[in-house]
């Protein structure tokens, strides 16, 4: 039996390293795109090269009509689903004093309503199969920190913490897990990143996180070895969180 998994957003980041894992270890993918076509397609290119099967499917998740297609979608080409991975998202900032509506409304609806409804709908597949599958959540160490210019941004990523712990409450009768991955700074490769070095001075182990330590996660939280293991939240950050203070004050 080939295991199966949806990773969304995966044409780029932290969505396709996870997919490109995911397959790397047996798992057959469909991978949700917005604007990252070109991504998607490598990843189908790269299943096809090794001998495993992948999708790619289009879908504006912030729409509850693009998810219930895409999981139609995905039920064309596979029967079974054992994990889902929620990554889709949108990383906008601003001071709060110039927070408009427009941004407030973008990233509600993408990281938090998209999110909401995509879990659902993963859930009921594997419930209506009667598989004991894994949700992963991926949201972001700003859930905790309190960083500037993210006053919608980390409200959105708490409350995806806090809906995976009710998710995963309710699912549990099911045999299935939701668990949650809060990262850091994370080498994406994105325009919007600043240089590594410049970041170092507030992350104790001086390094950015990879997309394949992420899809690493995933794996073991998807995996027979983290069976117990709901309602959790993994943050990976390289410490981040740990510095309430200049980081000399720590001999850093």
């Amino acid at each position: 039996m080939v295991k199966t998994a949806i990773i969304t957003g995966g044409g780029t980041g932290i969505g396709k390293g996870i997919a490109i894992k995911m397959l790397d270890e047996g798992f057959d993918v469909a991978v949700t795109y917005n604007s990252s076509s070109a991504g998607a397609d490598e990843v189908v290119e790269y299943a096809k090269s090794i001998g495993r099967k992948a999708v790619a499917i289009k879908a504006n998740l912030s729409q509850v009509a693009d998810v219930e297609y895409m999981f139609s979608e995905f039920l064309k080409s596979f029967d079974r689903l054992d994990v889902f991975v929620n990554n889709a998202g949108i990383t906008k900032t601003a001071p709060f004093l110039e927070t408009d509506e427009d941004m407030f409304n973008l990233m509600c609806d993408l990281d938090f309503k998209g999110s909401f409804f995509c879990v659902q709908g993963a859930a009921k597949i594997m419930r209506d199969r009667n598989i004991e599958g894994s949700i992963v959540v991926i949201s972001s160490n700003n859930a905790i920190a309190h960083f500037a210019n993210v006053s919608v941004y980390g409200p959105v990523k708490a409350a995806l913490c806090k809906f995976a712990e009710h998710a995963a409450i309710e699912l549990a009768k099911y045999k299935i897990r939701v668990n949650t991955i809060s990262p850091g700074w994370t080498d994406t490769g994105a325009s919007r990143l600043d240089a590594k070095e410049d970041t170092y001075y507030k992350i104790p182990l001086k390094k950015w996180t990879t997309p394949e330590e992420i899809a690493d996660a995933v794996l073991y939280l998807s995996s027979d070895s983290a069976i117990s293991i709901t309602g959790v939240n993994l943050v990976i950050d390289n410490g981040a969180l740990l510095l309430s203070d200049k980081a000399e004050r720590y001999g850093l």
